[in-house]
């Protein structure tokens, strides 16, 4: 009796203490905790984003961090014109704006520009509830290579289907989810968001670079573990010409297992499975075998004797520094070792890796970060022979923005003073691009089965290469100046340029000059470095 009535107690405390409010899925919001989130010291598991309050303000050396902006943002959070307690909630929010012109030198319509507008609002209701709900619609005309991306994928960047002509198109985004706090050990999310697995600033186990939807999250923590269950509803937009109602509905269910070995050691298994909504003989809907929270999904896809696109996912990460990280990630669609070391290019080797390395306080510099990354992507993964069960979502890529048959070279600095920032990326990539009425495995909207075929007959197996079989070599480089209006929202008032280089193999080069400058919310982040890889019917 004695021993349960002191667990009651204790539970009770972490009832109490818990704080279930999630931060923004963006790096200009996270900025102020990221050196501290992975220094040496911290048990936090930083590759699960976005990330909770209660875990930021657990972070160690607290006596450290006491008065710094990062605890004095905390503190803050809670407090602006919307906070009211008359209710029992706690409410706070704020505007999001966009309105930024910009020049694309030596384009057919030099002038480009980005409008918007928005809000976003949180509630606390005790300490086991939190509430998230924002909205923002623009109206944007692009600069040439991302109006091109855009007509290609008919939606903008990550923020909803793109509606009008070439002259100016208008899109609409919306985020919003409750979340619960039962105890110190799970916190419980369900509504309409995006979701990011990885250390880089790139993932090939799930990124932000696709569209919100909606979810159904559930965070265990124990000991030195961290394991996270989502269920999600995705969608296939083709045909349905922007039309909600008619899109074709697919899920995905996700696991992310991360273990803190010792406190420079990290390693994660990802695992994920997506299968489409309606099948030709019968409505499937959410299979719930893929609701079991512990067993892989590949035995419970053979099990059921169906062909959903199942993916495996491995992650390493070393701390050698104080406050630098080494990271890794493997991702296999599909894999055969003796193929692989047969090296003859057979299409069913599916896999993917990362290497990266990122510094905080780099050269002693205390607001200064680097990152150094390199990505590699097999042709054909992601793809599937059921393109509505391709790795993706509203018509983009769901891990990394240029899809599959890719490798890449990108280098990040930011520096940072108070409500200043100045970034620099730098990135090289060397892509295949498909020609004529065969796939090589660049574009994952097309079924693999659409393979190149000699004799006219069977598709070849065998002879598919990274950036066959055209290849193109893209240059990206962007540089922002900004200053920090509300660093709860990455509201920020920035200048920026952006410079493109473009080389397809045998063809003349195409080269990008962008300037920008405007205000700009940076509750979402958007991917300027983008290639178009393939066109939705």
């Amino acid at each position: 009796m004695r021993n349960a009535a002191v667990g009651c107690c204790l539970l009770g405390v972490g009832v109490c203490t818990a704080q279930p409010s999630t931060l923004p899925l963006s790096r200009a919001v996270e900025a102020p905790w990221a050196a501290q989130a992975h220094s040496l010291h911290s048990g936090m598991h930083t590759a699960i984003r976005p990330y909770l309050i209660r875990d930021l303000r657990a972070l160690p050396g607290g006596d450290t961090l006491q008065g710094t902006a990062a605890m004095d943002l905390l503190e803050r959070w809670g407090r602006n014109a919307f906070d009211s307690t008359t209710t029992g909630l706690r409410w706070r929010g704020g505007p999001l704006l966009d309105a930024s012109v910009g020049v694309d030198a030596g384009s057919a319509s030099a002038l480009t520009w980005r409008g918007g507008a928005g809000a976003w609002l949180e509630a606390d209701a005790g300490k086991r509830w939190s509430f998230h709900l924002d909205g923002q619609a623009w109206n944007e005309n692009w600069s040439d290579y991302l109006d091109t991306l855009v007509d290609a994928q008919q939606v903008s960047l990550g923020e909803g289907y793109a509606y009008g002509d070439d002259e100016a198109r208008s899109h609409y985004d919306w985020n919003g989810w409750a979340s619960f706090v039962p105890d110190d050990a799970f916190v419980l999310t369900v509504g309409r968001g995006k979701h990011f697995f990885g250390e880089g600033h790139r993932s090939f186990f799930l990124s932000d670079n696709a569209g919100s939807y909606p979810f159904l999250r559930i965070n265990t923590e124990f000991w030195k573990i961290k394991y996270v269950n989502l269920f999600t509803v995705m969608d296939d937009i083709r045909g349905a010409g922007g039309t909600p109602s008619s899109y074709d509905r697919k899920f995905s269910s996700f696991h992310y297992l991360s273990w803190n070995v010792t406190r420079r050691l990290n390693v994660a298994v990802f695992e994920g499975v997506v299968w489409q909504g309606a099948d030709e003989k019968f409505p499937r809907g959410f299979d719930i075998n893929y609701l079991n929270p512990v067993i892989f999904y590949r035995p419970v896809e053979y099990s059921q004797g169906s062909g959903d696109n199942a993916l495996l996912g491995l992650a390493l990460n070393v701390k050698p520094g104080k406050k630098s990280l080494f990271y890794s990630q493997v991702m296999l669609d599909e894999f055969l070792l003796d193929a692989v070391r047969a090296g003859d290019g057979w299409y069913g080797n599916k896999q993917a890796f990362q290497l990266g390395l990122v510094a905080y306080e780099a050269f002693k510099l205390k607001t200064l970060m680097l990152r150094a990354e390199f990505n590699y992507a097999r042709p054909f993964i992601y793809t599937h022979s059921d393109t509505r069960q391709n790795y993706a979502h509203a018509g983009q890529p769901l891990a990394h923005p240029y899809g599959s048959n890719f490798r890449e070279m990108l280098v990040r600095a930011e520096w940072r003073k108070k409500r200043w920032m100045v970034s620099a990326h730098l990135s090289y990539a060397t892509l295949g691009q498909d020609t004529g009425a065969y796939s090589w495995g660049s574009n994952i909207f097309r079924p693999e089965s659409d393979r190149y075929s000699a004799d006219g007959v069977r598709p070849d197996n065998y002879g598919y290469f990274l950036a066959d079989p055209v290849e193109v070599n893209i240059l990206f480089a962007e540089i922002i100046a900004a200053w920090t209006i509300d660093p709860r929202s990455g509201l920020r008032a920035e200048a920026a340029y952006v410079l493109r280089s473009r080389q397809p193999h045998g063809a003349a080069n195409e080269t990008t000059n962008w300037f920008r400058i405007g205000i700009s919310a940076n509750l979402r982040q958007r991917y300027h470095d983008q290639e178009v890889r393939y066109v939705l019917e």
